[in-house]
């Protein structure tokens, strides 16, 4: 089984590639999140996550879904990871994951494709985007061939000391930076409810005919980058900033 976590589209892009190849399908791990369900799965053999990388490690979205789900142990389970640069410690989260799961750590793979959080970066503009997306895709597939031959790799070693200033920087940039007071709509604004719609964590509604947003928020960027008017902004960190709709934009 295939299950992704996406914001922009990159995970979901790349979780459909590998599932043509290994003859799967690709599941959103939202279906459950929005109905606050904890899936209970009996399926053995080949099970992958695939999810972006926020502060060095798999989004908290994925990995929460992975401890609270039910799966038969002995899975055999592959992660992997889309990123604008590198996964950081994802290979090192993926074996502790698989250790408390009883699965059986397959391999890890980071999948280079355009930055979407435009809160403190740039993304590219659409062409130069376009060239990232089609250079990722040979690797998909190389990646997907090792999935659908189950070749299993170890993760590179991670120091001590490298795993456990990661992990506290990113639940400190969860716990304290992640939040929503900042968000707005601005005139642009349609009325559409596509941001309301596509918000994994139920965390937006429509107020008055302008979205509101709660306090439960992964910063998946997905409601400022493919509102169709770019209607949505952050404070000031997205002000003037070109968005990013996704490798197939929906």
């Amino acid at each position: 089984m295939i299950f992704y976590f996406t914001g922009t589209g990159n995970s979901r892009f790349t979780a459909e590639k590998i599932g043509k190849v290994i003859g799967q399908e690709a599941h959103d791990i939202a279906s459950y999140m929005k109905k606050n369900e904890t899936p209970s799965f009996t399926g053995d053999g080949v099970y992958v996550f695939v999810c972006p990388c926020y502060m060095s490690a798999p989004a908290r979205a994925m990995t929460e879904f992975i401890e609270k789900a039910s799966f038969p142990e002995g899975i055999k389970a592959y992660f992997v990871i889309t990123c604008a640069a590198a996964g950081g410690i994802s290979p090192e989260i993926g074996k502790r994951l698989c250790e408390q799961k009883g699965f059986e750590y397959m391999g890890a793979y980071a999948v280079v494709l355009p930055q979407n959080y435009i809160l403190f970066f740039k993304t590219k503009d659409k062409e130069e985007n376009g060239k990232i997306v089609e250079a990722a895709i040979p690797e998909i597939d190389r990646i997907a061939g090792e999935i659908r031959d189950q070749v299993k790799t170890e993760p590179p070693k991670c120091k001590s000391f490298e795993y456990k200033i990661t992990v506290w920087v990113r639940d400190v940039y969860y716990d304290h930076f992640m939040k929503t007071k900042k968000y707005k709509a601005t005139d642009k604004c349609i009325s559409c409810g596509k941001c309301e719609d596509m918000c994994a964590y139920n965390n937006i509604s429509m107020v008055d005919g302008k979205p509101s947003w709660g306090s439960n928020c992964t910063h998946c960027m997905a409601c400022i980058n493919r509102c169709p008017v770019d209607a949505i902004e952050y404070g000031k960190g997205t002000a003037g900033k070109p968005r990013y709709k996704g490798p197939e934009a929906r």
